[in-house]
Formats: C-alpha cells, structure tokens, sequence
C-alpha cells in the first residue's frame, strides 16, 4: 500500500471535464443526497476507471423536477494526482441552511491516514453553472460516510472512521490512531475537535469498514451504529460521545457486510435504511446478499424496527443515505450494480407509506432513475 503526500494537499471543486462525465463514466456508486427547501434536489457519487482505486472523483447532479429528470455532473472533485482518489463523499444541509460538501481524499486504496475535506456551496439556488465553492478544508484524518448529527445542545457530531487493521496501520509516527470516531463542532462549523472513539480491534466477527451514523436517545444517551463483518454493531456513550461501551453485535439490526443510515426523523421516530436479512441467518452460506433494501421505522426509541416497506427487492442494491424535507417527505438514495451497470436510483415517501408497509401517498415513488453507466465486467465491491 502506497503514501504520497499529495493526499494531504487540498482539491478544490471544479467543472468536469470529458472523463468525469456519463459517456466515460465505467463505475460508479456509493451515494449521498440532499434536498433544499425549494424543492431542488442534489445526488452525489463517486466514480472513475472501474472500481474503486486512484482514479475515483466525486460529482455532484442536480434535479429540479422532483427527480424526473437530472443533470448530468455540474461539478467534481478530482484529484490532479494520478495516486490519489476523492471518494465517500456525503452532502449535508446545516442547521443555518449552509449547503455541506465532505468528501474523502487518499493516496493508494486506503492508505491509512485517509483525510475528510468540505467545500460549502455558497449559492444552491443559482444556475449550477454559476455554483460558488469555497475553498476545501480539511478537518480529520480518515473517512466520514454518513452525515454529520446535531445533538439536542446544538453540537455537530460527524461519523468519521481510520479503519481498524494491522494493513492499514502506517502512520504511528504522526499520531494517527484507528478507531470509529466521534469528531465534533460545537461553534458552527468554524473548528472540530476529535471527541471520542469506539475501539473495534475486539469486536465480534473484526471490523469492517464502520461506515458508522449516530442516533441520540431521548435518555441523551448516543447510539452508535457500526458496519462490521459480521453485520451490525452498536455502542452506547452517555457522555456526550467522550467514551463509549464495548461495541456488541446488534441482534434486532441485521444486516450484509454493508453501510446502512438512520436518523431521528420530525416526528420522533427513528428510521433506519438497511437491507433486510432476515430470511438469511449469519449461518446462511449468502447472508452477505447486498439485497431488498428496505426503510425500517422504531417508535420505541430504537429498541424495535416493527414497520418497514420494501424499497427495493433485488440483489446488489447497497449503501443508502437520506433526507427528510419540512413537509415530512422521505428522500432515499442507492446504487444497484456499481461496477455493472451503475445505477443510481431514488426512492421519494412518507412515514405513512412505512406504517402502512405500502405506498399510500400520492407521491410517492420508488426506484427512481437518477443516472447508469454502460456495463463492464464485474469487479469485486467494497
């Protein structure tokens, strides 16, 4: 596994150019999602070469008509070095309406020190061939997959990751240590802070990837989710996220090997974006089948996930993110076939189609087309 230095160097958001748009694009996957309040909704992916390696750049699209239609990349992250890749990347609206762009930049694969940078978008609104970004910043080593949480004292807590495993322990030396982290702001934005970290080295099964989210309890107790090779771990911290209990494999929270995404939504309730495993126990030879993403819903702060609806049935559907919009709509974004046909697609409902275990309002949809490449032979996911 290789190091260059130029990971550390900041890449500012561009136009693309021919290799970053639909016509070269061979690969792509691993999406985030954002809504504004007009109604205007941006996707975000990676893609580049033919898997996930140094060619990988982020992009950001655009639809304006409730996902009928959308642009095809208006902007990129894309490192000018030929070993260094920009990938999960994730959008975020915060509480002052600032539109957040993170993204991950690393040499090599992974190479062990990683880095989450943001740009703001200054004018959402505006034609996106007049979007203004400020400049990038970086904020922690590693990756951060999933959106920041905003605890109920007002502090930004981020999901940030340095995966746990002796290939990817390189850099002692400049005091980088592994672990599912909690980095936080408590001043807007202006400064974070690493608060706490779950050591995974221990917990059932290894650790995977963590791709982790936070969910905090009515107790002000803070959940933590965690992907693990074995599925799902949780940890508990009541202080704040300053320490947190052992990591436990989840026994109610299935799921393949793969990133899910939950988050207290308007009305109390917690919902949960996951694929739905449970006709294939851990014993089952094809448990980790990436297949039936599903929305799951807990009215009893997390402790049961009694309703869901079936999102989409088929295999090698994976790694959601999503939204909630004033009116209580439900924006859910995933990628079916990364590295076959690279599809992105949305789902648009409400609490009340999850309850029902069916769609029931009137705009809902699911399996919205957002963009697909054209085919290549498969390659192995992550």
């Amino acid at each position: 596994m290789s190091f260059t230095y130029q990971s550390l160097d900041p890449v500012p958001v561009t136009k693309p150019t021919e290799r970053n748009l639909r016509a070269s694009r061979t690969f792509q996957g691993i999406p985030g999602i954002a809504v504004l309040p007009s109604g205007r909704i941006f996707a975000v992916w990676y893609a580049g070469g033919h898997t996930e390696f140094t060619e990988n750049f982020v992009m950001m699209v655009v639809s304006d008509d409730q996902g009928a239609s959308w642009s095809d990349a208006v902007a990129v992250v894309d490192p000018p070095s030929p070993d260094v890749r920009a990938f999960d990347s994730t959008f975020w609206i915060a509480p002052d309406g600032r539109f957040f762009w993170f993204w991950t930049q690393s040499s090599d694969w992974f190479d062990g020190i990683g880095g989450v940078w943001y740009s703001i978008l200054e004018n959402p609104e505006a034609a996106p061939s007049d979007f203004r970004f400020t400049p990038p910043v970086r904020i922690a080593n590693g990756i951060m997959m999933n959106k920041p949480t905003v605890l109920s004292d007002g502090t930004w807590a981020l999901p940030v990751s340095v995966w746990t495993g002796e290939r990817y322990k390189k850099h002692d030396s400049l005091g980088v240590v592994q672990g599912c982290c909690m980095v936080v702001s408590r001043d807007g934005g202006k400064s974070f802070q690493l608060r706490g970290r779950i050591d995974l080295s221990q917990v059932e099964g290894g650790p995977c990837f963590d791709e982790h989210c936070f969910v905090e309890h009515l107790d002000s107790s803070i959940e933590c989710y965690i992907r693990v090779n074995r599925g799902v771990a949780t940890s508990i911290s009541r202080d704040g996220g300053a320490t947190w209990s052992k990591p436990e494999l989840s026994d109610t929270i299935l799921g393949p090997n793969s990133r899910m995404y939950a988050f207290r939504l308007r009305s109390g309730r917690i919902l949960m974006i996951n694929n739905d495993t449970t006709n294939r126990p851990r014993e089952d030879k094809d448990w980790r089948t990436r297949e039936r993403m599903t929305a799951y819903l807990s009215d009893d702060d997390g402790k049961t996930w009694p309703h869901t609806l079936l999102l989409d049935e088929r295999n090698a559907v994976s790694y959601p993110d999503a939204q909630q919009t004033a009116d209580g709509t439900l924006y859910i974004i995933y990628d079916h076939e990364r590295t076959k046909g690279g599809d992105i697609l949305m789902a648009r409902i409400t609490e009340a189609d999850i309850l029902a275990g069916k769609l029931l309002s009137p705009g809902s949809r699911l399996q919205i087309p957002i963009d697909h490449t054209r085919s290549v032979p498969e390659t192995p996911e992550k």
